[in-house]
């Protein structure tokens, strides 16, 4: 008859073998924002047109239709990239090695290495904004026309306390909700190490 353990492995998760055993103290935490999203018609309208409208003066300038391969290619292959680039480069990377807390990513201007105490404290930069609203006409130019003003909504971004200075992972406020689960891992993953926040120390 099959032992315990064997049961037990019947039963995991083959996605989640290898994944970080709960509760095991990591070195590394990378954080990824929300993407941005097109909230726009307008852009969603003119986006397809970019790559035609580009290729079509490839054409012109090179006497050829191949010019307008050439640009639906260009375009789309930098629109694939940079979508593939924010789901595998992290905005942002911690690592705490031996009480020292080294920063990296397009976050910070250079890699940083610091003490665990020089980071004074983690916090969200919260604003409230009301967003424009296009009409509901599907027709994009009649759409914007008939804008409104949305309700209030509360948008934010992390920052990063120092003694020095302090950095923010996102230039833009992004969605409140995205912004406080990763304020929260963030804080967890500090704390883990031994970080206690300036106003909690003695």
């Amino acid at each position: 008859m099959p032992n315990e353990r064997e049961l037990r492995a019947a039963y995991r998760d083959p996605g989640r073998q290898g994944e970080p055993v709960p509760g095991e103290l990591q070195p590394e935490l990378s954080y990824f924002p929300e993407g941005k999203r097109s909230r726009s018609s307008v852009a969603a309208y003119y986006g397809p047109m970019l790559p035609i409208m580009v290729g079509g003066a490839l054409a012109a300038l090179i006497g050829s239709a191949w010019g307008i391969l050439l640009g639906v290619a260009a375009i789309g292959g930098w629109f694939y990239w940079q979508r593939r680039r924010a789901k595998v480069m992290p905005r942002a990377t911690l690592r705490v090695v031996s009480g020292r807390l080294h920063l990296s990513g397009p976050a910070f201007p250079y890699p940083l290495a610091m003490d665990l105490d020089d980071l004074l404290d983690v916090y969200l930069d919260t604003k409230a904004i009301q967003r424009v609203q296009e009409g509901p006409s599907m027709i994009p130019a009649v759409a914007l026309l008939h804008q409104t003003v949305g309700g209030q909504q509360d948008t934010a971004r992390i920052a990063l306390e120092c003694e020095r200075e302090t950095y923010f992972l996102t230039e833009e406020r992004l969605s409140h909700l995205d912004s406080n689960e990763w304020f929260s891992k963030i804080r967890r993953f500090l704390r883990k190490h031994g970080w206690v926040p300036e106003d909690e120390r003695g």
